[in-house]
Protein backbone atom coordinates (compact mmCIF):
# COMPACT_ATOMS: atom_id res chain seq x y z
CA UNK A 1 0.00 0.00 0.00
CA UNK A 2 2.89 2.39 0.82
CA UNK A 3 4.31 1.66 -2.31
CA UNK A 4 1.54 2.32 -4.18
CA UNK A 5 1.35 6.21 -2.60
CA UNK A 6 5.07 6.24 -3.26
CA UNK A 7 4.51 5.54 -6.92
CA UNK A 8 1.58 7.96 -7.50
CA UNK A 9 2.98 10.77 -5.63
CA UNK A 10 6.50 10.56 -8.31
CA UNK A 11 3.70 10.22 -11.00
CA UNK A 12 2.64 13.39 -10.15
CA UNK A 13 5.26 15.20 -9.58
CA UNK A 14 7.01 13.91 -12.73
CA UNK A 15 3.61 15.37 -14.41
CA UNK A 16 3.93 18.65 -12.85
CA UNK A 17 7.67 19.01 -14.16
CA UNK A 18 6.51 18.17 -17.61
CA UNK A 19 3.63 20.38 -17.43
CA UNK A 20 6.38 23.23 -16.38
CA UNK A 21 8.56 22.14 -18.44
CA UNK A 22 5.92 22.23 -21.33
CA UNK A 23 4.94 26.31 -20.47
CA UNK A 24 8.84 26.90 -20.33
CA UNK A 25 9.59 25.15 -23.52
CA UNK A 26 11.14 27.90 -26.37
CA UNK A 27 8.06 28.23 -29.10
CA UNK A 28 8.31 26.41 -32.26
CA UNK A 29 10.30 27.13 -35.67
CA UNK A 30 6.74 27.75 -36.94
CA UNK A 31 6.64 30.78 -34.58
CA UNK A 32 10.33 31.99 -35.15
CA UNK A 33 12.04 34.56 -37.97
CA UNK A 34 15.26 34.57 -38.30
CA UNK A 35 17.37 37.40 -38.11
CA UNK A 36 20.66 38.32 -40.13
CA UNK A 37 22.59 41.03 -40.82
CA UNK A 38 24.24 41.99 -43.63
CA UNK A 39 27.24 44.43 -42.59
CA UNK A 40 30.69 45.89 -44.10
CA UNK A 41 31.82 44.57 -47.69
CA UNK A 42 29.38 42.68 -49.76
CA UNK A 43 31.89 39.39 -51.38
CA UNK A 44 31.45 35.99 -51.86
CA UNK A 45 31.34 35.28 -48.06
CA UNK A 46 28.11 37.36 -47.70
CA UNK A 47 26.62 35.32 -50.16
CA UNK A 48 27.16 32.12 -48.71
CA UNK A 49 26.12 33.75 -45.20
CA UNK A 50 22.58 34.67 -46.82
CA UNK A 51 22.47 31.11 -48.75
CA UNK A 52 22.58 29.56 -45.18
CA UNK A 53 20.39 31.43 -43.27
CA UNK A 54 17.54 31.56 -46.53
CA UNK A 55 18.30 27.29 -46.56
CA UNK A 56 17.79 26.90 -42.68
CA UNK A 57 14.55 29.43 -42.92
CA UNK A 58 13.20 27.49 -45.64
CA UNK A 59 14.15 23.75 -43.41
CA UNK A 60 12.65 25.02 -40.57
CA UNK A 61 9.56 26.26 -42.12
CA UNK A 62 9.89 29.41 -39.95
CA UNK A 63 7.62 32.95 -40.69
CA UNK A 64 10.42 35.14 -42.55
CA UNK A 65 13.91 35.86 -42.71
CA UNK A 66 15.01 39.24 -41.98
CA UNK A 67 18.30 40.93 -43.31
CA UNK A 68 19.50 44.03 -41.06
CA UNK A 69 21.73 46.03 -43.60
CA UNK A 70 24.42 48.21 -43.50
CA UNK A 71 27.35 48.00 -46.58
CA UNK A 72 28.82 50.94 -48.75
CA UNK A 73 28.84 47.65 -51.51
CA UNK A 74 30.79 45.10 -52.89
CA UNK A 75 31.36 42.57 -55.59
CA UNK A 76 28.75 42.45 -58.55
CA UNK A 77 28.90 38.38 -58.25
CA UNK A 78 28.53 38.23 -54.89
CA UNK A 79 25.30 40.90 -55.03
CA UNK A 80 23.95 38.54 -57.90
CA UNK A 81 24.26 35.64 -56.03
CA UNK A 82 22.62 37.27 -53.18
CA UNK A 83 19.69 38.51 -55.14
CA UNK A 84 18.92 35.09 -56.92
CA UNK A 85 18.79 33.64 -53.68
CA UNK A 86 16.22 35.99 -52.09
CA UNK A 87 14.07 35.79 -55.44
CA UNK A 88 13.84 31.92 -54.92
CA UNK A 89 13.17 31.76 -51.47
CA UNK A 90 10.78 29.91 -50.19
CA UNK A 91 10.29 31.67 -46.96
CA UNK A 92 9.14 35.59 -46.54
CA UNK A 93 12.20 37.83 -46.56
CA UNK A 94 12.07 40.86 -44.94
CA UNK A 95 15.10 43.50 -45.62
CA UNK A 96 15.68 46.04 -43.45
CA UNK A 97 18.23 49.26 -43.80
CA UNK A 98 19.36 49.77 -40.29
CA UNK A 99 20.17 51.67 -37.63
CA UNK A 100 19.67 55.18 -38.22
CA UNK A 101 22.93 56.80 -40.12
CA UNK A 102 22.83 53.03 -41.91
CA UNK A 103 22.96 53.17 -45.59
CA UNK A 104 22.59 50.49 -48.42
CA UNK A 105 24.33 51.72 -51.05
CA UNK A 106 25.54 50.40 -54.28
CA UNK A 107 25.26 46.34 -53.70
CA UNK A 108 23.21 47.21 -50.83
CA UNK A 109 20.59 49.15 -53.53
CA UNK A 110 19.82 45.52 -55.01
CA UNK A 111 19.85 43.28 -52.37
CA UNK A 112 17.07 45.75 -50.18
CA UNK A 113 14.93 46.07 -53.07
CA UNK A 114 15.10 41.81 -53.34
CA UNK A 115 13.11 41.48 -50.23
CA UNK A 116 9.51 40.77 -50.46
CA UNK A 117 9.57 43.61 -47.75
CA UNK A 118 11.83 46.07 -47.92
CA UNK A 119 12.14 48.65 -44.91
CA UNK A 120 14.17 51.39 -44.10
CA UNK A 121 14.89 52.93 -40.71
CA UNK A 122 14.45 56.89 -40.15
CA UNK A 123 18.24 58.46 -41.10
CA UNK A 124 18.86 55.99 -43.47
CA UNK A 125 19.76 55.98 -47.07
CA UNK A 126 19.74 53.98 -50.59
CA UNK A 127 20.64 54.13 -54.12
CA UNK A 128 25.00 55.03 -56.04
CA UNK A 129 24.76 51.91 -57.54
CA UNK A 130 26.48 52.53 -60.50
CA UNK A 131 29.03 49.96 -61.56
CA UNK A 132 33.05 50.64 -61.80
CA UNK A 133 36.01 49.06 -62.79
CA UNK A 134 37.75 46.86 -60.33
CA UNK A 135 39.78 49.09 -59.31
CA UNK A 136 37.30 51.68 -58.11
CA UNK A 137 37.62 54.46 -61.19
CA UNK A 138 34.72 54.77 -63.58
CA UNK A 139 34.57 52.34 -66.46
CA UNK A 140 35.53 53.75 -69.90
CA UNK A 141 34.13 52.36 -73.70
CA UNK A 142 32.07 49.46 -74.65
CA UNK A 143 33.06 48.08 -71.54
CA UNK A 144 31.08 50.66 -69.65
CA UNK A 145 27.87 50.44 -72.00
CA UNK A 146 28.29 46.43 -71.03
CA UNK A 147 28.36 46.66 -67.49
CA UNK A 148 25.64 49.74 -67.16
CA UNK A 149 23.02 47.50 -68.96
CA UNK A 150 23.28 44.47 -67.65
CA UNK A 151 23.06 46.22 -64.28
CA UNK A 152 20.16 47.93 -64.99
CA UNK A 153 18.14 44.49 -65.94
CA UNK A 154 18.88 43.26 -63.17
CA UNK A 155 17.83 45.79 -60.78
CA UNK A 156 14.90 46.61 -63.30
CA UNK A 157 13.90 42.81 -63.17
CA UNK A 158 14.07 42.88 -58.78
CA UNK A 159 12.51 46.20 -58.47
CA UNK A 160 9.60 44.87 -60.82
CA UNK A 161 9.41 41.27 -58.73
CA UNK A 162 9.09 42.69 -55.80
CA UNK A 163 6.87 45.88 -57.04
CA UNK A 164 9.01 48.42 -55.84
CA UNK A 165 9.71 51.40 -58.36
CA UNK A 166 11.52 50.62 -61.16
CA UNK A 167 12.21 53.57 -62.61
CA UNK A 168 13.96 55.07 -59.74
CA UNK A 169 16.41 51.66 -59.29
CA UNK A 170 17.39 52.35 -63.06
CA UNK A 171 18.64 55.72 -62.01
CA UNK A 172 20.67 54.48 -59.30
CA UNK A 173 22.60 52.53 -61.55
CA UNK A 174 22.93 55.06 -64.34
CA UNK A 175 22.63 58.24 -62.50
CA UNK A 176 24.05 57.02 -59.22
CA UNK A 177 21.40 58.92 -57.70
CA UNK A 178 21.00 58.57 -53.45
CA UNK A 179 17.90 59.07 -51.96
CA UNK A 180 16.92 58.93 -48.09
CA UNK A 181 14.32 56.66 -46.25
CA UNK A 182 11.45 59.54 -45.93
CA UNK A 183 12.21 60.06 -50.27
CA UNK A 184 12.25 56.06 -50.83
CA UNK A 185 8.90 55.87 -48.95
CA UNK A 186 7.19 58.47 -50.99
CA UNK A 187 8.89 57.09 -54.89
CA UNK A 188 7.62 53.75 -53.50
CA UNK A 189 11.06 52.38 -53.43
CA UNK A 190 10.58 51.03 -50.34
CA UNK A 191 7.35 49.54 -48.63
CA UNK A 192 7.76 51.45 -44.68
CA UNK A 193 9.85 52.94 -42.81
CA UNK A 194 10.63 51.50 -39.18
CA UNK A 195 12.09 52.43 -36.26
CA UNK A 196 13.01 49.06 -34.98
CA UNK A 197 12.59 45.40 -35.86
CA UNK A 198 9.43 45.07 -33.73
CA UNK A 199 8.14 47.97 -35.42
CA UNK A 200 9.15 46.05 -38.94
CA UNK A 201 7.31 42.87 -37.97
CA UNK A 202 4.67 44.44 -36.88
CA UNK A 203 4.01 46.27 -39.85
CA UNK A 204 4.95 43.60 -42.30
CA UNK A 205 2.25 41.54 -40.47
CA UNK A 206 -0.64 40.78 -42.97
CA UNK A 207 0.35 41.76 -46.29
CA UNK A 208 0.34 39.70 -49.08
CA UNK A 209 3.76 38.11 -50.91
CA UNK A 210 4.30 35.68 -53.67
CA UNK A 211 6.64 33.22 -53.15
CA UNK A 212 7.19 30.30 -55.65
CA UNK A 213 4.36 28.37 -54.13
CA UNK A 214 2.03 31.49 -54.87
CA UNK A 215 0.38 34.15 -53.04
CA UNK A 216 1.21 33.82 -49.07
CA UNK A 217 -0.20 36.22 -45.94
CA UNK A 218 3.12 37.33 -43.82
CA UNK A 219 2.49 36.65 -40.31
CA UNK A 220 5.49 38.28 -38.06
CA UNK A 221 3.69 40.39 -35.54
CA UNK A 222 3.67 37.27 -32.41
CA UNK A 223 7.04 35.30 -33.94
CA UNK A 224 9.97 35.13 -32.05
CA UNK A 225 13.45 36.76 -33.45
CA UNK A 226 15.99 34.42 -33.30
CA UNK A 227 19.52 36.05 -34.21
CA UNK A 228 21.81 34.75 -36.34
CA UNK A 229 24.87 36.74 -37.11
CA UNK A 230 28.16 35.52 -38.87
CA UNK A 231 30.04 32.82 -36.98
CA UNK A 232 33.29 33.09 -36.00
CA UNK A 233 34.49 31.23 -39.18
CA UNK A 234 32.41 33.70 -41.59
CA UNK A 235 34.08 36.76 -39.56
CA UNK A 236 37.51 35.20 -40.05
CA UNK A 237 36.66 34.54 -44.13
CA UNK A 238 34.97 37.72 -44.68
CA UNK A 239 38.06 39.85 -43.47
CA UNK A 240 40.57 37.79 -45.39
CA UNK A 241 38.84 37.62 -48.30
CA UNK A 242 40.12 41.39 -49.16
CA UNK A 243 43.06 41.56 -52.22
CA UNK A 244 44.78 43.54 -49.75
CA UNK A 245 44.44 41.18 -46.75
CA UNK A 246 45.43 38.29 -49.21
CA UNK A 247 48.50 39.59 -50.27
CA UNK A 248 49.65 40.79 -47.04
CA UNK A 249 48.82 37.07 -45.66
CA UNK A 250 50.64 35.05 -48.21
CA UNK A 251 53.74 37.39 -48.30
CA UNK A 252 53.87 37.12 -44.13
CA UNK A 253 53.13 33.02 -44.55
CA UNK A 254 56.10 33.03 -47.13
CA UNK A 255 58.39 34.75 -44.21
CA UNK A 256 57.32 32.30 -41.85
CA UNK A 257 57.91 29.07 -44.09
CA UNK A 258 61.45 30.60 -45.09
CA UNK A 259 62.41 30.72 -41.35
CA UNK A 260 60.62 27.38 -40.52
CA UNK A 261 63.03 25.90 -43.51
CA UNK A 262 66.26 28.07 -41.91
CA UNK A 263 65.41 26.87 -38.88
CA UNK A 264 63.83 23.33 -38.91
CA UNK A 265 63.43 23.32 -34.84
CA UNK A 266 61.64 26.46 -34.49
CA UNK A 267 58.32 24.79 -35.48
CA UNK A 268 56.02 28.00 -35.04
CA UNK A 269 56.82 30.13 -37.72
CA UNK A 270 56.33 26.73 -39.68
CA UNK A 271 52.84 26.39 -38.42
CA UNK A 272 51.80 29.98 -38.56
CA UNK A 273 53.39 30.41 -42.40
CA UNK A 274 51.31 27.34 -43.33
CA UNK A 275 48.05 28.41 -42.30
CA UNK A 276 48.64 32.34 -43.47
CA UNK A 277 48.87 30.66 -46.63
CA UNK A 278 46.20 28.62 -46.69
CA UNK A 279 43.85 31.24 -45.78
CA UNK A 280 45.17 33.73 -48.86
CA UNK A 281 44.67 30.67 -50.95
CA UNK A 282 41.45 30.42 -49.85
CA UNK A 283 40.87 34.08 -50.52
CA UNK A 284 41.86 33.83 -53.96
CA UNK A 285 40.33 30.72 -55.15
CA UNK A 286 36.98 33.12 -53.74
CA UNK A 287 37.78 36.42 -55.12
CA UNK A 288 38.34 34.30 -58.89
CA UNK A 289 42.56 35.52 -58.73
CA UNK A 290 44.74 34.73 -61.63
CA UNK A 291 46.69 31.75 -61.61
CA UNK A 292 49.58 32.82 -63.59
CA UNK A 293 49.57 35.68 -61.13
CA UNK A 294 49.64 33.50 -58.18
CA UNK A 295 52.72 31.48 -60.32
CA UNK A 296 54.46 34.66 -59.69
CA UNK A 297 53.82 34.79 -56.20
CA UNK A 298 55.44 31.54 -55.51
CA UNK A 299 58.09 31.90 -57.96
CA UNK A 300 58.89 35.41 -56.02
CA UNK A 301 59.49 33.60 -53.26
CA UNK A 302 61.87 31.14 -54.21
CA UNK A 303 64.27 33.42 -55.61
CA UNK A 304 64.05 35.26 -51.92
CA UNK A 305 64.63 31.74 -50.89
CA UNK A 306 67.42 31.27 -53.19
CA UNK A 307 69.50 34.88 -52.22
CA UNK A 308 69.84 33.60 -49.14
CA UNK A 309 72.30 30.67 -49.89
CA UNK A 310 73.79 31.10 -53.26
CA UNK A 311 75.78 34.34 -54.34
CA UNK A 312 73.86 35.86 -56.92
CA UNK A 313 75.09 39.48 -56.11
CA UNK A 314 71.32 40.71 -55.58
CA UNK A 315 70.49 39.48 -59.34
CA UNK A 316 67.94 36.38 -57.32
CA UNK A 317 66.40 39.53 -54.75
CA UNK A 318 65.97 41.45 -57.98
CA UNK A 319 64.14 38.89 -59.78
CA UNK A 320 62.15 38.05 -56.52
CA UNK A 321 61.07 41.74 -56.53
CA UNK A 322 60.06 42.11 -60.11
CA UNK A 323 58.01 38.86 -59.30
CA UNK A 324 56.25 39.91 -56.71
CA UNK A 325 55.03 43.27 -58.62
CA UNK A 326 54.07 42.09 -61.76
CA UNK A 327 52.13 38.84 -60.03
CA UNK A 328 50.50 41.40 -57.66
CA UNK A 329 49.25 43.87 -60.39
CA UNK A 330 48.25 40.45 -62.56
CA UNK A 331 46.44 38.49 -59.55
CA UNK A 332 42.98 40.20 -60.15
CA UNK A 333 41.75 41.10 -63.74
CA UNK A 334 42.13 44.91 -64.14
CA UNK A 335 39.03 45.18 -66.16
CA UNK A 336 36.68 43.32 -64.07
CA UNK A 337 33.59 45.26 -63.18
CA UNK A 338 32.45 45.77 -59.78
CA UNK A 339 30.19 48.00 -57.46
CA UNK A 340 31.13 50.87 -55.55
CA UNK A 341 32.24 50.22 -52.10
CA UNK A 342 34.71 47.42 -52.89
CA UNK A 343 38.36 47.22 -55.00
CA UNK A 344 39.16 43.97 -56.45
CA UNK A 345 42.75 45.25 -56.72
CA UNK A 346 45.68 45.87 -54.51
CA UNK A 347 46.48 49.37 -53.66
CA UNK A 348 49.83 50.28 -55.40
CA UNK A 349 51.45 51.46 -51.85
CA UNK A 350 50.75 47.86 -50.45
CA UNK A 351 52.53 46.50 -53.81
CA UNK A 352 55.20 49.17 -52.84
CA UNK A 353 55.39 48.43 -49.02
CA UNK A 354 55.60 44.65 -49.61
CA UNK A 355 58.16 44.79 -52.01
CA UNK A 356 60.54 47.25 -50.40
CA UNK A 357 60.40 45.37 -47.91
CA UNK A 358 61.07 42.15 -48.76
CA UNK A 359 64.01 43.61 -50.69
CA UNK A 360 65.14 44.97 -47.52
CA UNK A 361 64.41 41.83 -45.24
CA UNK A 362 65.99 39.37 -47.82
CA UNK A 363 69.22 41.40 -48.45
CA UNK A 364 70.42 41.89 -44.82
CA UNK A 365 69.56 38.03 -44.47
CA UNK A 366 71.83 37.35 -47.69
CA UNK A 367 74.30 39.84 -46.20
CA UNK A 368 74.45 38.26 -42.94
CA UNK A 369 74.53 35.04 -44.32
CA UNK A 370 77.86 36.14 -46.40
CA UNK A 371 79.37 37.82 -43.12
CA UNK A 372 78.86 34.41 -41.41
CA UNK A 373 79.91 32.09 -44.63
CA UNK A 374 83.28 34.31 -44.51
CA UNK A 375 84.40 33.75 -41.00
CA UNK A 376 87.45 32.10 -40.38
CA UNK A 377 87.00 28.29 -39.58
CA UNK A 378 88.65 27.34 -36.57
CA UNK A 379 89.90 23.77 -37.14
CA UNK A 380 92.52 21.12 -36.00
CA UNK A 381 95.43 22.14 -33.97
CA UNK A 382 94.38 25.96 -34.00
CA UNK A 383 91.31 25.40 -32.23
CA UNK A 384 93.89 24.33 -29.05
CA UNK A 385 94.99 28.31 -28.52
CA UNK A 386 93.38 29.32 -25.11
CA UNK A 387 93.57 25.79 -23.83
CA UNK A 388 95.33 25.32 -20.29
CA UNK A 389 97.34 21.87 -19.59
CA UNK A 390 100.01 21.11 -17.07
CA UNK A 391 103.65 20.59 -17.76
CA UNK A 392 104.58 16.85 -17.55
CA UNK A 393 108.14 17.94 -17.01
CA UNK A 394 110.63 21.69 -16.62
CA UNK A 395 110.62 23.51 -19.66
CA UNK A 396 113.91 25.87 -19.98
CA UNK A 397 112.81 26.62 -22.28
CA UNK A 398 111.23 23.05 -24.06
CA UNK A 399 109.29 20.08 -22.65
CA UNK A 400 106.48 18.38 -22.76
CA UNK A 401 103.15 19.03 -21.74
CA UNK A 402 100.15 17.66 -21.21
CA UNK A 403 96.92 19.47 -23.13
CA UNK A 404 93.59 18.43 -24.42
CA UNK A 405 94.01 14.90 -23.37
CA UNK A 406 97.67 14.34 -25.60
CA UNK A 407 101.14 14.99 -24.95
CA UNK A 408 102.45 18.06 -26.78
CA UNK A 409 106.44 19.30 -27.58
CA UNK A 410 105.95 22.83 -26.15
CA UNK A 411 108.19 25.83 -25.67
CA UNK A 412 107.79 27.86 -22.49
CA UNK A 413 107.37 31.73 -23.79
CA UNK A 414 108.31 33.57 -20.62
CA UNK A 415 110.83 31.76 -18.73
CA UNK A 416 111.31 28.36 -17.36
CA UNK A 417 108.42 26.68 -16.09
CA UNK A 418 108.10 23.72 -13.28
CA UNK A 419 106.87 20.12 -13.37
CA UNK A 420 103.20 20.11 -12.29
CA UNK A 421 102.62 24.02 -13.29
CA UNK A 422 99.67 25.48 -14.90
CA UNK A 423 100.22 26.18 -18.58
CA UNK A 424 98.06 27.52 -21.33
CA UNK A 425 98.65 27.54 -24.93
CA UNK A 426 99.57 30.87 -27.07
CA UNK A 427 100.61 30.02 -30.00
CA UNK A 428 100.43 26.86 -32.30
CA UNK A 429 103.36 26.37 -34.47
CA UNK A 430 103.07 23.18 -36.84
CA UNK A 431 103.43 20.39 -34.24
CA UNK A 432 104.78 22.63 -31.35
CA UNK A 433 103.05 24.63 -28.53
CA UNK A 434 104.28 27.36 -27.30
CA UNK A 435 102.88 27.65 -23.51
CA UNK A 436 102.84 30.79 -20.28
CA UNK A 437 102.39 29.82 -16.81
CA UNK A 438 98.97 30.65 -16.19
CA UNK A 439 99.27 33.02 -13.16
CA UNK A 440 101.61 34.71 -15.40
CA UNK A 441 99.60 34.90 -18.25
CA UNK A 442 96.57 36.38 -16.19
CA UNK A 443 98.80 39.17 -14.37
CA UNK A 444 99.41 37.15 -10.91
CA UNK A 445 101.75 38.23 -8.32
Amino acid sequence: MAVRHVVRALSALLLALGLAGAAAAPATDSDRILVGRIQGVINPVTARYVERLILDGEERRVRAVVFEIDTPGGTLDATTKITQRMLSAKVPVVTYVSPPGARAASAGTFIALAGHVAAMAPSTNIGAAHPVASSGENIEGDLRAKAENDAVAQIRNIATARGHNADWAEDAVRKSVSITADEALRLKVVDMIATDLADVLRQADGRTIELPSGAVRVSTSSAVAEEHPFSLIERVLHLITDPTVAILLFTLGSYGLIFELSNPSLIFPGVVGVIAILLALFAFGTLDANGAGIALLVFAVLLFLAEIWVPSHGILTAGGVAGLVIGAIILFPPGRPTLPGFQLTIPPATIALIAGGSAAFFILVARASFRYLRLPTATGTSLLVGTVGVAKNDLDPSGIVHVAGEDWTATSEAGPIRTGEPVSVSKVMGLRLVVTRVSERKGGV
